[in-house]
């Protein structure tokens, strides 16, 4: 049985995030588990489990065996960043080491943020491991976004020196579409070492919706659906705005947002302000199965994202899963997604402008064929920005890196027989 183990590549991934609720890291892992890759995945817990028996055990889901460490996410101040970051960098270091230690990994696969959480993968590097880093967020970009100008130029300077010294230890740089792979060979970064794997849609998770049900689905309101989390770059006091204005013109225009972040209370004191805090509804995030069930209760799916040095690196993937459920989208105009995503697909808005957002809003309540046209249009869109590709692509990176040729992992998933005996002996062991 032993034998079988080792007839297979074995990869750690490790995440600063909550593992189930966070959608490329899951597709990443369980793309390589479905080819017979052994997968672990370790991430942080959620707030509610870290003082129950649920956080630290050990999970499989779909092949992928999670470990959970007792480190979770608040968003507040520099030093709340530090804790967490320090904390995740420590226990993920002593658990990757002890894991390495007893069969060795054969790739070390690290999710920013933060880019040094990639030194967790050093000691299995220097043991003969591939170590991957995966840029999901450019950190310096985000900190002058979020900073309008009054960055701290020691901590500009310190998270440029993480980023290229992350970037010089990795043996190769990921990153989520063509504008990051410009942005980081203008840093120096060498080409042949960056790989861009799409962050679009998995299609099992969100299945094309093919039924004819009527549009709007709620007859007597018309609500507006956004997912993700609740920060400055996602700018949704622009969309309480423009539901404040839009209601004009729609009684039963209704807001609802799924997701965490530290804007919450800010945005529903502005609606309060606006005499609007009666169209908000909040919901609680979840996994991604639970995101795609709230998006086929909606109408409209909404991106009011910022633009700037961050955001038009920025690629919206919950435009494409709205897309999937049949709803028509209204989103900023920023660079990235302009250059996946036509006109002739969405309802784009200038970034910042509620104004105009209202507008594209009363559109699309009133102009019922234009919201057809752009939906079918989107439809035909989905199918070549999913993640089919992406996912063979991934599998393919990681066979060359690792060293396919010599068949190591020939044969794994045919029955997969060898994948379901480790996930007995791990399920064992827990």
């Amino acid at each position: 049985m032993g034998d079988r183990f080792m007839e297979k590549y074995r990869v750690c991934m490790l995440v600063h995030s909550y593992y189930l609720s966070d959608g490329r890291v899951r597709k990443e892992a369980e793309a390589l588990a479905a080819e017979g890759f052994s997968v672990d995945v370790i991430s942080i817990c959620r707030p509610e489990s870290y003082m129950t028996q649920d956080c630290s055990f050990r999970k499989i889901v779909n092949s992928v065996r999670i470990h959970e460490v007792r480190v979770t996410k608040q968003r507040g101040e520099g030093w709340r960043y530090l804790f967490e970051y320090g904390a995740m960098l420590c226990i993920g270091t002593w658990k990757i080491l002890t894991m390495h230690l007893k069969r060795k990994f054969d790739a070390v696969h690290v999710h920013n943020m933060p880019d040094l959480l990639l030194l967790v993968g050093l000691l299995p590097k220097w043991t003969g491991a591939k170590l991957i880093l995966d840029i999901h967020d450019p950190m310096v970009e985000l900190y002058k976004s979020k900073m309008s100008g009054k960055e701290n130029v020691l901590l500009l300077k310190a998270l440029a020196w993480q980023e290229r010294l992350c970037c010089r230890l990795a043996d190769k740089v990921i990153s989520v579409n063509e504008t990051m792979r410009e942005n980081l060979e203008s840093k120096g970064i060498p080409a042949d070492k960056i790989f861009i794997l799409n962050n679009f849609p998995d299609e099992r998770v969100f299945p094309v919706r093919k039924d004819t049900a009527p549009w709007p689905r709620h007859p007597n309101q018309l609500t507006l659906f956004f997912a993700g989390t609740v920060t400055d770059h996602y700018d949704l006091g622009i969309a309480v705005q423009a539901v404040a204005v839009a209601s004009r013109d729609i009684p039963n225009l209704v807001l609802r947002i799924m997701g965490s972040g530290n804007k919450k209370t800010e945005i529903l004191e502005t609606a309060r302000k606006l005499g609007v805090a009666d169209r908000i509804e909040l919901c609680q995030f979840g996994p991604v199965e639970k995101v795609r069930e709230e998006m086929q209760k909606a109408d409209v799916g909404i991106s009011s994202h910022k633009a700037g040095i961050f955001g038009d690196l920025y690629f919206s993937t919950k435009i494409l899963e709205y897309m999937t459920q049949g709803l028509p989208v209204i989103c900023s105009r920023t660079h990235t997604i302009e250059k996946y995503v036509p006109e002739s697909a969405v309802f784009y808005f200038e970034p910042g402008n509620y104004e105009d957002m209202a507008r594209q809003i009363v559109t699309v309540s009133r102009d019922h064929h234009l919201v057809a046209e752009k939906t079918e249009a989107a439809m035909r869109l989905v199918p070549m920005l999913s993640w089919g590709s992406e996912k063979k692509k991934l599998v393919s990176f990681y066979r060359d890196l690792i060293g396919d040729s010599r068949g190591k992992c020939e044969g794994v998933n045919g029955s997969g027989a060898s994948a379901r005996t480790e996930s007995d002996n791990f399920e064992g062991r827990t």
